[in-house]
């Protein structure tokens, strides 16, 4: 395929509620499990095409380029891991050049990496001698990116990086159904705020400490991931009648139980920015992903959603972080 070159680019989301429990077996031992997320238009991207006698991998954010003779050697790298893992997992023998871009804030909590593993496969797939036609598309780029983590992954960043819009996952003995509907972009810039501390955060790690202590037995963490799911299945009703004060109020419920989970999920800088958030009028917040940094999401009534964003703005560190939902998935596009 000399000349093809192929671009593509999928969503990041916000995970309303619901997280962690997408971690299988943790959905098994907590039965109706739900999660609830948004994509939002903060997109990851790549750019691909036939390479000389090596992998190139370029990061325009970061200003990074590698050079490799094996996807071995790119797995290796914690800077190109996802790449080399996908070339493996895709059994690539081709070799390309790889340019990659994100819009996504480094350790956000709003699922940048898996963002951009769902934009590399849909690149990818081009050079692949596999026959993927009965390959699940969820199932695949969470097994690469578990080998990437060293660690289980959860499969809820996924749907809304394939497919966009808001998704409610239920975990069901035996399978996973995800519901998918557009959303009016209007409306949720009415209510939603996204609040980045800057401070970066480990999703692997914190989830991992909470999955290897319920898995142990801890009766504190089964208690407060039942507080998860509680929440989670309020906000999948609330969501499906597009009740934001409901949906707020489960924001909140969420967060109260997921914050006694393990001392790395919350942080001053997220207390901080809630307790100015709920002072301005919100109805909840909860921080994005496995908490412990990154950024932190709001809902409020739209006649305070701008008093929301002043006080939050007013904070010593951290920034409003602007954000729009985003019906749109992955898009792969091909020019020669």
């Amino acid at each position: 395929m000399p000349g093809l070159i192929i671009e593509a680019s999928a969503p990041a989301r916000v995970d309303l509620a619901g997280g962690t429990l997408d971690l299988w077996p943790l959905h098994v031992l907590h039965p109706g499990s739900v999660t609830v997320n948004l994509a939002i238009d903060r997109r990851t991207s790549c750019r691909v095409r036939k390479g000389g006698n090596r992998f190139r991998i370029v990061s325009r954010g970061s200003v990074f380029e590698k050079e490799a003779g094996t996807a071995e050697e790119l797995l290796a790298d914690s800077r190109t891991a996802l790449v080399g893992s996908l070339l493996e997992a895709l059994e690539i023998r081709d070799f390309l050049e790889v340019e990659l871009c994100s819009e996504v804030p480094f350790g956000s909590g709003l699922g940048g990496s898996s963002a951009l593993t769902v934009a590399l496969a849909g690149a990818f797939e081009a050079w692949s001698p596999r026959d993927l036609s009965g390959v699940a598309r969820v199932a695949l780029v969470r097994d690469v990116e578990t080998r990437v983590l060293g660690k289980p992954a959860g499969v809820q960043d996924y749907y809304p990086a394939l497919a966009g819009g808001l998704h409610r996952i239920s975990f069901e003995s035996g399978s996973t159904r995800a519901e998918r509907v557009d959303v009016d972009v209007e409306t949720w810039e009415r209510h939603l705020t996204l609040f980045d501390t800057g401070a970066a955060h480990s999703s692997g790690m914190n989830n991992w400490e909470i999955f290897r202590a319920r898995l142990e037995g801890d009766r504190a963490v089964a208690e407060g991931l039942e507080g998860v799911r509680r929440a989670a299945a309020l906000m999948a009703l609330a969501s499906r009648a597009l009740d934001f004060p409901a949906m707020g109020s489960a924001l909140r419920q969420e967060w109260e139980a997921r914050r006694r989970l393990a001392p790395v999920v919350s942080s001053p800088a997220i207390e901080q920015a809630v307790e100015a958030a709920l002072a301005a009028g919100a109805w909840g917040g909860k921080a994005c992903g496995a908490g412990g940094g990154g950024c932190v999401v709001f809902l409020s009534p739209f006649g305070r959603t701008s008093s929301v964003r002043e006080a939050l703005a007013r904070l010593p560190a951290g920034a409003v972080l602007p954000v729009h939902a985003e019906n749109q998935g992955l898009v792969v596009r091909k020019t020669s």
